[in-house]
């Protein structure tokens, strides 16, 4: 068993750097925004595998991707023109015992590829909305990127990995922008995690399409309207049968 985690890239870094080169990264938080957002720009970018961050541990779960058996934390890329896109897809969240050197394993990818700009994802529970807004934001004091839209709720708690991952940035003086999307917390949120695709269209000038992730909202929705349906006539039924 290793100490913690440990950085493991699979390709010369030097082939893959580019100018600008921007690190996506989120996790299983509210609405499993974070992961769903990840896992989308990967799929939909049509992203290689270039490493992971290997686990103290052997992982006692994997599955069969494009490439072979996954890993928790796997690290993927995308030549995007005059712009390299990596994306850190945390199947899991790491292991509070080892965060610390999760951390310190997030700061050397960084540094070996090179990151100008990294953006973490993660859900606002839907209850902090003041007005119309579908997101907040956040960003380091390295970060010049200002959006025109609600920052992030003044004393609210970030909480988890993104919040350890954010104070590293901070306190190194690492540019990073934090993009909140609203959720329901116990739900698995993809029209939240379609506005954050649409955000990172903006930042990144990508093109990724979010209606799959929208129509993945609306068959769970229908979904659960019917569990409804079917709740309330059970409840009726009972009622009839006890008066």
């Amino acid at each position: 068993m290793r100490r913690g985690y440990e950085l493991n890239i699979l390709v010369d870094a030097t082939t893959i750097i580019k100018g600008r080169m921007a690190l996506v990264t989120g996790f299983q938080g509210f609405g499993a925004v974070g992961y769903l957002t990840t896992r989308y720009l990967v799929s939909k970018l049509g992203m290689s595998l270039i490493g992971y961050i290997e686990p103290p541990y052997t992982p006692d779960f994997t599955s069969v991707e494009e490439y072979g058996l996954s890993m928790p934390h796997e690290i993927f890329f995308k030549d995007a023109g005059n712009l390299g896109v990596v994306v850190l897809l945390n199947r899991v969240n790491p292991d509070r015992r080892h965060l610390t050197s999760f951390v310190n394993a997030f700061k050397t990818l960084i540094e070996k590829l090179r990151i100008s700009e990294t953006y973490l994802i993660g859900g606002l529970d839907i209850r902090f909305r003041e007005g119309d807004e579908e997101f907040r934001w956040l960003k380091t004091k390295a970060s010049n990127v200002v959006l025109d839209k609600p920052y992030f709720v003044k004393g609210a708690y970030i909480v988890g990995p993104i919040a350890s991952l954010l104070l590293m940035l901070e306190n190194r003086n690492i540019p990073a922008i934090a993009i909140f999307p609203y959720t329901e917390p116990e739900s698995v949120d993809h029209r939240a995690a379609a506005v954050a695709v649409r955000v990172l269209n903006s930042l990144l000038g990508l093109s990724v399409d979010v209606q799959e992730l929208i129509k993945y909202a609306e068959k769970i929705e229908e979904l659960e309207k019917s569990v409804q349906e079917i709740l309330s006539g059970m409840e009726k039924r009972e009622s009839v049968m006890h008066t």
